[in-house]
C-alpha cells in the first residue's frame, strides 16, 4: 500500500494531515524517477533518506493528533525518552570509569617497573663511577709513557673505550626512564582527575535518572485511572494496534526499493534456527488473549532491566523510535516481505539505516511505552502480517 494510499485510509476525516502526507508521497515518488541516472549505492543512500523522511514525517503526524494523544501520554514520552538518553549516558560513562581504572592500573604497574629500573641504573652509574676513579684519567698515558706490550695497550685502551661507552649508555637510559616516569606520573594524575569527573557525572546522571522514574511512576498511575474500565483500555489498545499497522505500512512502502547486500542470507533459510532475541521468561504468547478481541500478535518475554536485545536475523533497521503503546522500539527489515519488532526498550543502540548482523545486539530491555516490569516485546511480519515466533525460533 502507498503511503499516500494509507494516510487516506488511516487519516479519514483529517484533510490537512491527509493533503501532508500526499506531499510526502509525491516527493518520494519524484526521488524514484531520479533514480535510474544513480548509481547503485547512491540509490540506495536515496531510499534510505526517504525512509528518514518518511518515517520522522508519519510520526510528526501521529503525534499532533490531540484527540488522541493526551497530555499525558505525551508526558509519559518525554520522560520515558529523557530516561532512555539518562540510560545512555550512564552506560557510556560507567564504560569509560572502568576503562580508565584498567588504564591506571597499568600506568602504576609501569611507573612502578621504570622507578625500579632507575633504581637499578643509578646503582650501576654509582659503581661504574667508582670504577672510573680508580683507574684514573691518567692510566692511558701511564701505559704509553711505561713503553708496555702494544697488544696490552691495545687492549687496554679498547677496554677504556668500551667502559666510557657503557657508562655512556647506562647514563643516557637512565634519564630516558627519568623522563618517562615524570610523563607517566603526570599522564595518571591527569587520568585521576578525568576518573573524578566521570564519576561525578555519572552520580548526577543516576540522581536524574531517579527523578525520571518518580515522574513516570507518577505519570503511569494518572494514565492508569484515566483508562481504568476494559471499555477504554480495548480502545486504547486498538488505537495503538492502528499506529503501528499505519506506521509498518508506511515502512513498508518506503524499505519497497532498499537493496539488501547480495551477501544476505534469505530470513527463509534460518526458520527454526533463530536464536531468541533477548535471555527471558515467556510472559505473553502469540494468539493469547489481551482485551476484548485484541489478542498478542507476538511474544512479551519478561527480562532484567538493561539486557542485551539482539537482531535475530541481518538486515537494516528501518525503524528506531518512541511509539506509543510500545515505547522505544526498533524495526529491522530482513527482505522478502520479513520484518522483526523490538519493542519496550530502555535504549536503542541503532538508528534508521544502519545495517545489522545476525545476533547483534541492538537495544537494552526496558520497561517503555507503559509496562509496569521490564519485559521485551517481539513480533515477526511476514508479507505484512503477525506470524508465530514459535515457528521461527529455536526451542527454549
Amino acid at each position: 500500500m502507498s503511503v499516500a494510499k494509507l494516510s487516506l485510509k488511516y487519516f479519514r476525516n483529517r484533510p490537512k494531515v491527509a493533503a501532508l502526507y500526499k506531499a510526502v508521497y509525491w516527493v518520494g515518488l519524484l526521488g524514484l524517477l531520479l533514480l535510474p541516472s544513480l548509481s547503485a549505492a547512491d540509490q540506495n543512500q536515496l531510499e534510505l533518506e526517504r525512509l528518514q523522511s518518511t518515517i520522522a514525517e508519519l510520526q510528526s503526524i501521529l503525534t499532533t493528533q490531540s484527540e488522541q494523544q493526551t497530555s499525558l501520554e505525551a508526558d509519559l514520552k518525554r520522560v520515558e525518552t529523557e530516561a532512555g538518553q539518562i540510560n545512555a549516558s550512564i552506560r557510556e560513562l560507567t564504560n569509560n570509569i572502568k576503562t580508565a581504572e584498567k588504564q591506571l592500573v597499568g600506568k602504576k604497574k609501569q611507573k612502578d617497573s621504570l622507578k625500579n629500573n632507575i633504581d637499578a641504573q643509578s646503582d650501576a652509574i654509582i659503581e661504574q663511577l667508582r670504577s672510573a676513579q680508580k683507574i684514573g684519567d691518567r692510566e692511558p698515558i701511564k701505559l704509553l709513557l711505561n713503553q708496555e706490550d702494544p697488544q696490552k695497550i691495545a687492549r687496554m685502551f679498547k677496554y677504556y673505550d668500551y667502559f666510557l661507552e657503557a657508562r655512556s649508555k647506562k647514563i643516557e637510559e637512565y634519564l630516558v626512564n627519568v623522563t618517562a616516569l615524570t610523563d607517566i606520573i603526570q599522564s595518571i594524575n591527569s587520568n585521576k582527575l578525568e576518573l573524578v569527573a566521570a564519576k561525578d557525572a555519572l552520580f548526577a546522571n543516576q540522581q536524574n535518572l531517579n527523578t525520571s522514574i518518580t515522574q513516570r511512576e507518577s505519570t503511569l498511575a494518572k494514565l492508569r485511572l484515566a483508562v481504568a474500565d476494559d471499555q477504554q483500555k480495548l480502545t486504547q489498545l486498538q488505537r495503538q494496534r492502528r499506529e503501528l499497522e499505519a506506521l509498518l505500512n508506511a515502512v513498508e512502502a518506503a524499505v519497497a526499493d532498499l537493496v539488501l547486500p547480495t551477501n544476505a542470507l534469505p530470513f527463509t533459510s534460518r526458520k527454526g534456527q533463530l536464536q531468541w532475541p533477548t535471555k527471558g521468561k515467556l510472559a505473553q504468547k502469540f494468539g493469547g488473549r489481551r482485551s476484548g478481541p485484541v489478542r498478542w500478535q507476538g511474544w512479551l518475554i519478561n527480562v532484567k532491566a538493561g539486557a542485551a536485545v539482539q537482531s535475530v536475523h541481518q538486515g537494516r533497521v528501518v525503524f528506531s523510535n518512541y511509539l506509543r503503546g510500545f515505547g522505544l522500539m526498533l524495526i529491522v527489515d530482513h527482505g522478502d516481505g520479513y520484518m522483526t519488532l523490538y519493542g519496550h526498550n530502555q535504549e536503542l543502540l541503532k538508528d534508521t539505516g544502519d545495517w545489522v548482523q545476525t545476533n547483534e545486539t541492538i537495544a537494552r530491555t526496558g520497561n517503555t511505552g507503559g509496562l509496569s516490569t521490564p519485559a521485551l516485546y517481539f513480533e515477526i511480519r511476514s508479507q505484512g502480517k503477525p506470524t508465530n515466533p514459535k515457528m521461527w525460533l529455536q526451542k527454549s
